[in-house]
């Protein structure tokens, strides 16, 4: 029987969407290959995921250890689940929401949100005691994070609040300062700069002076998020300086978020060389895989901006491969924008297929609705750039329509201002919705 090859896409679509084949879905991209007749030297032919293919044979030797992956995570769930029911017979009912909160934990860090949810909010039902809130405020904190991972914003926020509320109440600090950067990064999340700013504040007040805490040192960095995104490169500066005097001696991957920052900082000040010294110190750290993929996607960029694309590219690649490899999926339209952006500034006639797969990928997986809506607004601006005037307004009104449904003001009002300079302003009813 001749064998043919079979495609990642093909072999994608036979496996069932099952929460059971999740982990063996993941490990089919990471044990696909390039097609031996595509050649990774040039942006032309570059293997995009599409094109890559399947290796049932290797997927095959994978199948043991995916099976124990999925019985250590049973196994823990169903533990931590029992000693709460354990801490209720005992009458300890904050107990029994930590050990519930704790079997979410182990869902959730195997991106299983839906019974993560339903973990947490059984830990809310539970912790809701008028003398112990504490287990309470665990629960609403882990619920605001599960839905802003969905990018359900308004409940994320009103979550991170109650918990806020009651943490305050119980006089437990750690957790009124968690809830305050959940919420400074529920409104980064929809570029609301200055409610983002007032709750970082509100995290800094809280933070003890001594010793210095990882929570601060995240604030500071959201912190320098904020002001720069603002223009306020200087105040920026500040807050990184003051978190990186905060990270020292905390730990190596704590610092590599404010070398990042201070990369993300060099690129608004138009120094792109020192943002890729400072992208390329965090790359230095250690960090765990899926940040590692962001950090090598961000450093495409100053790399762009130097003339440099062959490299731009190529660490764009190796972000790709390294993602499939550690199935950080919900990083691959980053990825995938990072490539389109190296190949049209290349020169590459279909930068287009990167930014299709980005699409494929947020549209297949769930993906948060802000990833589409950044996918669009830079597909928009490559179909303007080769003259595709009527394609690049419909995606650019896409992103509009998308940015302005998550209260994304900042990319709205830019996607705006980018129609406008292609004389097809949005109408007064899509501008009035990003105020």
């Amino acid at each position: 029987m001749t064998q043919r090859a079979l495609k990642i896409d093909a072999a994608l679509k036979a496996i069932p969407e099952t929460d059971d084949l999740a982990y063996l879905r993941e490990a089919l991209l990471s044990a696909s290959r390039a097609d031996g007749g595509l050649a990774w030297g040039s942006a032309e032919d570059y293997p995009a995921l599409n094109t890559r293919l399947a290796d049932p044979a290797a997927l095959e030797s994978q199948v043991q250890a995916l099976a124990e992956r999925v019985r250590r995570r049973v196994e823990g769930v169903m533990r931590h689940t029992v000693r709460a029911l354990a801490a209720l017979e005992r009458g300890e009912a904050a107990e029994a929401a930590r050990h519930l909160v704790a079997a979410g934990e182990a869902e959730e860090g195997e991106r299983r949100l839906d019974q993560a949810r339903e973990f947490y909010e059984r830990a809310l039902e539970i912790g809701r005691k008028p003398r112990d809130r504490q287990g309470e405020g665990l629960a609403l904190r882990r619920l605001g994070r599960v839905a802003r991972a969905m990018g359900q914003w308004e409940l994320a926020t009103r979550r991170y609040h109650e918990s806020f509320e009651v943490s305050v109440a119980q006089r437990d600090d750690v957790g009124a300062v968690v809830a305050c950067q959940g919420l400074g990064n529920v409104h980064v999340d929809q570029s609301r700069w200055s409610e983002a700013r007032a709750w970082y504040l509100r995290g800094v007040e809280r933070c003890p002076a001594h010793p210095t805490s990882a929570e601060y040192v995240h604030l500071c960095v959201g912190l320098s998020v904020v002001e720069r995104r603002l223009g306020a490169l200087d105040a920026a500066a500040e807050w990184l300086a003051r978190g990186e005097a905060g990270a020292a001696g905390l730990s190596d991957g704590l610092m590599a978020y404010v070398d990042h920052g201070w990369g993300r900082l060099h690129l608004a000040r138009g120094e792109a060389r020192d943002a890729e010294s400072a992208i390329r110190r965090a790359l230095g750290r250690e960090v765990d895989p899926a940040t590692r993929v962001a950090f090598m996607a961000g450093l495409s960029e100053p790399l762009l901006r130097q003339g440099r694309t062959r490299e731009a590219l190529a660490v764009a690649r190796d972000a790709e491969v390294l993602a499939i490899h550690c199935r950080a999926v919900p990083r691959l339209p980053d990825v995938y924008r990072a490539l389109g952006a190296a190949t049209a500034e290349r020169g590459g006639a279909e930068a287009y297929l990167f930014y299709e797969k980005a699409l494929d990928v947020c549209r297949d997986h769930g993906l948060p609705v802000y990833e589409t809506a950044a996918t669009q607004h830079q597909y928009g601006k490559l179909e303007a750039r080769r003259g595709e005037r009527e394609a690049a307004d419909a995606r650019l009104r896409e992103a509009h329509r998308l940015y302005t449904a998550l209260g994304a003001r900042t990319e709205a009002d830019e996607v705006a201002q980018e129609l406008g300079r292609m004389g097809a302003a949005v109408n007064d009813d899509e501008q009035g919705r990003t105020v």
